[in-house]
């Protein structure tokens, strides 16, 4: 009995002492691994890694886009410009990208306008001192956009991929782009100018999904003349390759 209470605790012993080494080997070598430039070994393993043969396969486009048309629709939200307006706006545009690189395209926007708080307050003031014989000093006046037709052009100058949520990867392109045209105000036509960025996700060799930032400009006129207004305005869209 006391010889198998006395091989027992050895064997006991000798799995503490097994564990414990085992741990210090996994501290040692996670120490290793956390301290890449430390390990002699793990530093020459990666620098013989074939780097051109890793980036032929990052460059690897999924999405062809030479030659090709896209169609694509947007919601956008407008900030900035008279602070009595709150705008947005629904879109469509085609952009035909000649090359990965560069895309020409041409876009429409229509407007929805809406006063803010801050205009519902003076509107409201000033059509009570109306109706009620009073005097108000202020003159109130708004010029609202209806719609508006801009060309664009558009440059991809990075780019690479994503895991969606593990279902597939995505290509994607951040880019920049420029144009200009034409806006419809309540008051009449004038011109408008754009600049912004945006990233745009290949999804499939058919399907696209567009996120815009872009800042905008033109000239409304109220009771004064003409006034500047700048805008941004924030675009998402999803659109289809053709």
């Amino acid at each position: 009995m006391k010889l198998f209470k006395l091989m027992t605790m050895t064997l006991i012993l000798a799995l503490v002492a097994s564990a414990e080494a085992q741990s210090k080997k996994r501290v040692e070598v996670s120490k290793d691994v956390d301290s890449l430039g430390g390990n002699k070994a793990l530093v020459e393993m990666a620098t013989s890694m074939d780097p051109k043969n890793r980036s032929r396969i990052v460059q690897n486009r999924l999405v062809d886009r030479h030659n090709r048309l896209e169609l694509h629709g947007s919601y956008g939200a407008v900030a900035g410009g008279d602070s009595y307006l709150r705008t947005q706006n629904v879109g469509a545009a085609a952009d035909f990208h000649f090359t990965p690189r560069w895309s020409l395209g041409v876009r429409y926007y229509d407007y929805s306008n809406q006063l803010t708080p801050e205009g519902e307050r003076v509107f409201n003031e000033a059509r009570e001192a109306k109706n009620t014989g009073g005097v108000d000093g202020r003159v109130i006046d708004i010029d609202y956009p209806l719609n508006s037709v801009m060309g664009i052009l558009s440059w991809y100058p990075i780019y690479g991929k994503t895991n969606l949520m593990d279902y597939g990867i995505a290509q994607f392109d951040m880019y920049l782009l420029a144009g200009g045209g034409s806006i419809q105000l309540n008051s009449g036509s004038t011109g408008i100018g754009t600049a912004g960025a945006g990233v745009g996700f290949w999804v499939t060799q058919n399907f696209s999904i567009r996120t815009e930032l872009r800042y905008q400009t033109y000239q409304d006129k109220v009771y004064t003349g003409d006034r500047k207004i700048d805008t941004v305005t924030g675009q998402i869209g999803l659109g289809l390759m053709l």
